[in-house]
């Protein structure tokens, strides 16, 4: 019995894991055992997040700042170069993540609107500072030819977790609160933090990495038109896709007025293509690479506001939510490992921080956007034509961008 329980674990390990040299698939089994906790501290917190401060009395403008902040991290995410040269990639992550999740104790204790948006401003830039940290790691624990698949396998158990997990702390909500709930995902996220602590560099994998430096940034964006061409493409993708995002909610509520219950229904499909994605993404990223991922993950992002610009009815929307559930994933390890394959020899923690940066500041700017062009008269379906022109026009774009040479 033992021996076939034995057996059983080791084909269930296999088919989630994949088949990679063991060095490989010990980092994946400590990133799919962190997964776990940080699914559960993801669908006790993030999810609910702004749906609580609703609740709390946050206004329109309350909700938009907190999606702002959520780009703070990442915008300021060139400051963590300065720490980087103290501190290993791997321990900063640490400590930085370990510290913002456990900032969530704290939310255990605050019932106010404006206090959980300066905990939520503080959270995201803990959670998004060790961005450049984060590519080096991945750069050091998965060798090229695995690092796809490796990746998707980790997310996959988080989108597992997810989705299992954020039913019942939507029932846990109702039932207490969101006080113990908070304080119940400052644990899990710490925890989280503290298994990743253990995954190890493999040797051979990651060239030596130079010293960090906040004066390499600008000689970057000077020297290599390549990645300066990538990151116009992200900037006019980021416009085009997230601009469009304050018109969805206009047209599910006030166009077509669907219910809470028909959204919900939407949003578990898209949940569901966000997780088969994972599934066929890391192949697609260890065989054709990470700017080819990219372009068909733009590609879908285009029928997005598109749909939202015929849409007469509910299902008329689930294009919509398929193609967001789908692109999701291929759009993250697509600029995970992007920045990677692009970077000069030794400066993927620079390449990393620019590219964070870049797409921060966009995040930040971009929704202002659409709501402006709302504001001075503009249509819901110049807006939404508009943002898919854009979505196209960076699919366009990226193919100008050279990969970089293999082998």
């Amino acid at each position: 019995m033992q021996s076939f329980s034995r057996l059983f674990l080791q084909r269930l390990e296999r088919f989630v894991i994949g088949s990679y040299p063991e060095p490989v698939r010990a980092n994946v089994r400590i990133e799919l055992f962190a997964s776990f906790w940080y699914g559960l501290f993801f669908a006790a917190s993030l999810t609910f997040f702004p749906v609580i401060l609703r609740r709390l009395g946050a206004t329109p403008f309350d909700l938009a700042l907190y999606v702002i902040f959520s780009y703070i991290g990442q915008t300021l995410s060139p400051l963590s170069l300065a720490l980087l040269r103290r501190a290993s990639p791997l321990r900063f992550s640490i400590i930085a993540w370990s510290f913002g999740r456990g900032l969530l104790l704290c939310g255990a204790l605050l019932t106010g609107a404006p206090w959980l948006l300066a905990l939520a401003a503080l959270f995201w830039i803990a959670e998004a500072l060790p961005a450049p940290a984060y590519a080096r790691i991945m750069q050091q624990i998965y060798p090229p030819r695995y690092r796809g698949r490796a990746m998707s396998a980790v997310r996959i158990g988080v989108a597992i977790v997810v989705l299992v997990a954020t039913p019942v702390a939507g029932w846990a909500l109702d039932q207490v609160g969101h006080q113990p709930l908070f304080a119940l995902a400052a644990i899990f996220g710490v925890v989280s933090s503290l298994i990743f602590s253990r995954v190890r560099p493999l040797d051979g994998v990651a060239e030596p990495e130079s010293p960090p430096t906040l004066r390499e940034l600008l000689p970057i964006a000077r020297r290599d038109r390549r990645f300066m061409l990538y990151l116009i493409v992200l900037v006019v993708y980021g416009f085009g896709a997230v601009m469009a995002l304050p018109l969805y909610p206009l047209v599910q509520v006030s166009r077509l007025q669907l219910s809470y219950t028909t959204i919900g229904y939407l949003n578990l499909v898209q949940s569901i293509f966000w997780l088969a994605g994972f599934f066929v993404w890391g192949r697609l990223l260890d065989r054709y690479g990470p700017l080819w991922v990219l372009r068909l993950s733009m590609l879908l992002a285009a029928f997005v506001p598109f749909t939202y610009v015929w849409a007469g009815n509910a299902w008329m929307l689930l294009p919509a939510f398929i193609c967001q559930g789908l692109m999701q994933g291929g759009f993250e390890l697509g600029i995970t490992t992007g920045v990677i394959d692009l970077a000069e020899r030794g400066r993927v923690m620079e390449y990393t921080a620019l590219q964070a940066a870049i797409i921060g500041v966009r995040g930040m700017l971009a929704p202002l956007l659409g709501s402006l062009l709302l504001g001075i008269g503009a249509s819901e379906t110049l807006v939404l034509g508009a943002a898919t022109g854009l979505v196209i026009a960076s699919c366009v774009l990226l193919g100008a961008v050279r990969p970089p040479r293999t082998g």
